[in-house]
């Protein structure tokens, strides 16, 4: 894997608020965004795969749906 740059522009508070929390974790300011940005990545796979599986789970199971709703 080829690791990318990219500029990353954050407003004064943003980035001041960045740089604490990096400072606190004993990391940089890279290594926080970038442990960020996977994080959510992670987060927004996990739920799109739920979301795939109810939908599943609802379509295969219509017909026990239907009749428990009645």
């Amino acid at each position: 894997m080829v690791d990318m740059a990219m500029t990353l522009r954050l407003d004064d508070e943003l980035d001041l608020q960045v740089q604490r929390l990096a400072e606190a974790q004993g990391i940089s300011k890279q290594q926080l965004l970038v442990r960020a940005a996977q994080e959510y990545v992670d987060r927004e796979s996990r739920l799109a795969r739920t979301l795939g599986n109810a939908d599943r789970i609802v379509r295969e199971n219509a017909g026990l749906l239907d009749r428990l709703g009645q």
